[in-house]
């Protein structure tokens, strides 16, 4: 078995709903879990939303909003917060803020790849990304 490595230099830069998603370790390198470093300006962050997979927020620096069924924590500097599968969330950034995002089973790189590739972000074409959403088994709760 082989090591599987990258680097922030190497990785895709994704541009989706104002934020940064860089994927340092995705299913298709073989690995059961997706890694993203993860940053974006204040108030920048996904409205309600629920898909198949666990996700985990790891806080670097700056401050994080994370909602989860309507209870909301903010989470700062080395602070985690895990999202069950099929649950409702979602994430404001409170300040300018850098992350890691981890998930599970399901295809997140693809989808931000998707949507960061054909979607317009500047101003986001939000019909575009529920479209593109959909297609990943990704539901927005409006």
């Amino acid at each position: 078995m082989t090591i599987t490595t990258n680097t922030l230099d190497a990785a895709d830069s994704n541009f989706v709903l104002g934020e940064t998603l860089r994927p340092l370790l995705t299913h298709a390198m073989g690995s059961a879990v997706e890694v993203f470093d993860t940053s974006g300006p204040a108030e920048a962050g996904p409205p309600p939303h629920r898909h198949p997979w666990e996700e985990v927020y790891v806080v670097l620096s700056g401050q994080l909003e994370v909602t989860v069924d309507g209870s909301a924590q903010i989470i700062g500097p080395g602070g985690a917060a895990h999202v069950p599968a099929d649950t409702v969330h979602s994430y404001r950034n409170v300040t300018d803020v850098h992350f890691l995002t981890i998930t599970t089973k399901g295809d997140a790189a693809a989808f931000f790849a998707e949507v960061a590739n054909e979607v317009e972000m500047d101003p986001p074409d939000i019909a575009g990304v529920v479209r593109v959403a959909a297609s990943h088994d990704i539901e927005f709760v409006m």
